[in-house]
């Protein structure tokens, strides 16, 4: 059952309980021997006017409410309102069964003057006495129903056009963090591959192929929302291997992946930057340099440790910091709540550790 289904299922229900309860709650009901006859007399009237009450609810509420009070427009609201009340009473007066047949048909239920439908057989002016009183407060119970009714459905839209918009500026903020991160990683990649091919290196073909691989996985699966884990790490790896074939022998890295990556999907190019600021960070042509990445996936969770020694050049840290506040940026989009990133240096190295919650 879709939803409009269910409001109309909602809406006849009430409406029901509204017209029928009065009824089966009056004095005797299903009590007279006759079964049913005195509904001919208080409750039908009781029905039969109310009943008027079920248009003016859909008038009031799409019609007068939208039109009219939102756009206050108030003293052609208020005087429609006005004039609806006025032909309310006139026909629930006008339906009054008359004063023998309620004695008659009702075998004098009705004793005495305070009670609803009583009269005397003398007549009363239009919209007079005390029984005026409570069609009155009925009518303002549906005329303010109609009114809520409006305004939490307004609120409703309101609400969900605000998230709309604000999903719209996420997902453009993600957008262009994704082009930020892309042209900075293949960049650093073409100067790898040209540092290789300046050298004559036998690796090049093979670094052609890794840059191709990446390329395709940048420019084509990393244009969706989430990704397969498996894909991402395949990603990660193809990065290292680039890396390792522009390294000399100083570099002592160590790269683990543990876990089934083929269960859980990953915003694409979430991880790479910390793997990117370690080798720009961790490598020396001189010095013997150290990098440890780990990516372990277990429990719908994925740990990530990356840990390097720190050689610091001048100028790298401003633009090395555009890939690391991108991607601080995106998980606290992508991931509000389910993810922790903690980084620092620690005697001479320094250190990230990232743990996400999966899809």
């Amino acid at each position: 059952m879709n939803k409009r289904a269910i409001t109309i299922l909602i809406h006849i229900i009430c409406w029901a309980l509204f017209l029928f309860l009065p009824v089966i709650f009056s004095p005797d009901f299903g009590t007279n021997p006759k079964g049913f006859t005195h509904l001919l007399g208080y409750p039908l009237h009781f029905f039969l006017t109310n009943l008027f009450l079920v248009p003016f609810f859909y008038v009031n509420a799409y019609l007068l409410v939208p039109k009219f009070f939102f756009n206050k427009q108030n003293l052609l609201y208020f005087g429609a309102i006005l004039l609806l009340l006025c032909l309310f009473l006139f026909v629930s007066d006008l339906l009054m069964p008359a004063p023998t047949a309620i004695r008659f048909i009702t075998n004098n239920n009705f004793p005495h003057p305070g009670f609803p439908g009583y009269n005397d057989e003398r007549p009363h002016p239009p919209f007079a006495g005390a029984r005026m009183i409570p069609r009155i407060l009925t009518f303002s119970l549906v005329w303010l129903l109609g009114i809520i009714l409006q305004v939490v459905e307004r609120l409703r839209i309101t609400e969900k056009r605000s998230k709309e918009n604000e999903l719209e500026k996420v997902n453009a903020e993600l957008s262009y963090l994704k082009l930020q991160i892309n042209p900075h990683f293949l960049f650093n990649t073409l100067n790898n591959i040209y540092s290789l091919a300046s050298v004559q290196s036998e690796q090049t073909p093979a670094a052609v192929m890794k840059l191709s691989e990446i390329m395709r996985y940048v420019t084509q699966d990393a244009q969706a929302d989430l990704v397969p884990l498996a894909q991402e790490i395949q990603y990660v790896n193809n990065y290292i291997e680039l890396q390792k074939m522009r390294s000399n022998d100083k570099l002592e890295l160590y790269f683990e992946a543990q876990g089934d990556f083929t269960k859980n999907k990953i915003a694409p190019l979430l991880l790479i930057s910390f793997v990117e600021n370690a080798f720009k960070y961790g490598i020396s042509n001189h010095e013997k340099s150290k990098i440890s990445i780990l990516i372990k996936a277990e429990n719908n969770r994925l740990n990530m440790r990356v840990q390097n020694i720190v050689f610091e050049r001048a100028g790298n840290r401003s633009t090395s910091s555009i890939g690391m506040s991108n991607t601080r940026r995106r998980l606290e989009l992508l991931y509000p709540g389910k993810y922790s990133l903690n980084f620092g240096r620690k005697d001479n190295f320094y250190i990230v550790d990232l743990k996400i919650e999966l899809v």
